[in-house]
């Protein structure tokens, strides 16, 4: 189990630079709740944890060797925070902010991204 917020983070940004279709679903889904729903500017609704990790295999797949990291710690109160994260990009690094909730046992619930 997964023991604070910052900890969730840290594990669902560091899934982000694993490289195969069952290393992210391992690490989904120790911080994604079953039905979390993750948002960004491309897509509108990818939820559960095999979605978003074939989300995750396609990022890769488009651009080997990205690699993400936190930039600012998250913020967070009443089940809900954000943080600021950067990734490294063939054309530069590039950075973002996801607002974020999450349940009682810090497992992220809905997450949208903005990039």
């Amino acid at each position: 189990m997964i023991p604070s917020v910052e900890t969730m983070i840290e594990q669902y940004v560091n899934t982000w630079n694993a490289t195969h279709l069952d290393a992210y679903k391992t690490g989904f889904t120790s911080c994604w709740a079953p039905d979390a729903i993750y948002t960004d500017p491309n897509h509108a609704h990818i939820q559960g944890v095999d979605a978003l990790a074939e989300l995750a295999q396609t990022s890769w797949n488009k651009v080997p060797g990205r690699i993400f990291n936190i930039l600012k710690r998250p913020v967070f109160h009443h089940n809900s925070g954000r943080y600021y994260w950067t990734v490294a990009l063939p054309e530069g690094p590039r950075q973002g902010l996801d607002y974020f909730e999450f349940n009682d046992q810090f497992q992220i619930t809905r997450l949208v991204s903005f990039f």
